[in-house]
């Protein structure tokens, strides 16, 4: 069957129509799109953050019990901190650079 001239508009105006839809869809899409993958890449960096905080905590946690039960804990830390039991006899040496 032979085409005629409204038919092969009609078809080309649906084409053209079709992709204009498509194209104004993806521009005005596009930035919500790269807006939301920006907030997932701050949502992971600050999930990332909250992990090493919860770590944190537990480590300051367990050290909280350890000053509470283990003696020997307590003295490694004081010792650190250049304290001494009463009547010790202490010798620093400090190096020099």
């Amino acid at each position: 069957m032979k085409e005629g001239f409204k038919d092969r508009f009609f078809r080309a105006f649906t084409v053209s129509l079709a992709l204009a839809i498509l194209v104004g869809g993806t521009v005005m899409l596009w930035p919500n799109y790269m807006r939301s993958r920006s907030l997932r890449e701050k949502d992971a960096k600050l999930n990332e953050e909250i992990a090493a905080m919860r770590r944190k905590i537990a480590e300051l946690r367990d050290n909280q019990t350890r000053f509470k039960t283990d003696r020997e804990f307590v003295e490694m830390i004081a010792r650190q901190n250049r304290r001494v039991f009463p009547g010790e006899i202490v010798f620093i040496f400090d190096e020099k650079k």
